[in-house]
């Protein structure tokens, strides 16, 4: 190779190295970033409406929110981050219609009994949800935006992000967290915000029928003469 065309090559590779170290620098502020891209600048999270599949095990409550999150048990990174934030909201939300959904993305090594364990001692509003295979996971997590991919050669570990999302009654995923940089406040201020958006939509239903009902008691019953 010529000097030109190491130079070159030392300047690419100090540009892609600069930008690795940019990238390792924003990640703490880029939930703030997807805030302000969502096109609902009064939530926190971003603002979707995307139906997302069911989970089996793990309905969302009448009138509520779950708020789920793809990983697994022997996990060392991201997910015991992911897991405190989502032990300190449940505290806050206790007895109340929102769910805190840990989905594995690794079956073949999380078993039911030990997942319900493992969310028993977080909290009474977590639920475990575990799919079939891996296979059925990474799809899964796919319908709902997140990515899973195992690591060749490196223990199984499995590579994933770090994202919430919440799902409203009609399986509609309605918020995303991007990262475990979380404003707690903010995003318990989210919930409460959609929670009054579920009750008043459901009230609106409730008057809607009574209404209907109203009407159809109030029609004339014409007598048909034999």
């Amino acid at each position: 190779m010529t000097t030109t065309g190491n130079s070159a090559l030392r300047h690419r590779s100090a540009i892609l190295l600069a930008s690795a170290v940019l990238l390792a620098l924003a990640l703490p502020f880029m939930q703030g970033l997807v805030s302000a891209a969502s096109v609902d600048g009064g939530f926190y999270g971003y603002k979707t409406n995307l139906p997302v599949p069911a989970l089996p095990g793990a309905a969302v409550p009448r009138n509520g929110l779950n708020v789920v999150f793809f990983g697994y048990r022997s996990c060392g990174t991201v997910c015991p981050l992911q897991l405190v934030n989502l032990q300190a909201l449940e505290q806050q939300w206790r007895g109340q219609p929102v769910h805190f959904v840990f989905v594995t993305l690794d079956p073949e090594n999380d078993s039911q009994p030990l997942l319900d364990v493992t969310m028993g001692a977080l909290g009474q509003n977590f639920r475990a949800v575990r799919p079939s295979s891996f296979r059925h996971a990474q799809a899964l997590a796919g319908h709902y935006g997140d990515f899973a991919a195992r690591q060749a050669g490196n223990g199984g570990d499995i590579n994933h992000s770090a994202r919430l999302y919440v799902v409203t009654e009609d399986n509609r995923r309605q918020l995303l967290y991007a990262t475990p940089e979380l404003d707690l406040a903010r995003v318990n201020a989210d919930l409460t915000r959609l929670l009054e958006q579920a009750q008043a939509l459901n009230n609106s239903a409730i008057r809607q029928d009574r209404v209907a009902q109203q009407k159809n008691q109030a029609k004339p019953v014409h007598e048909v003469n034999i």
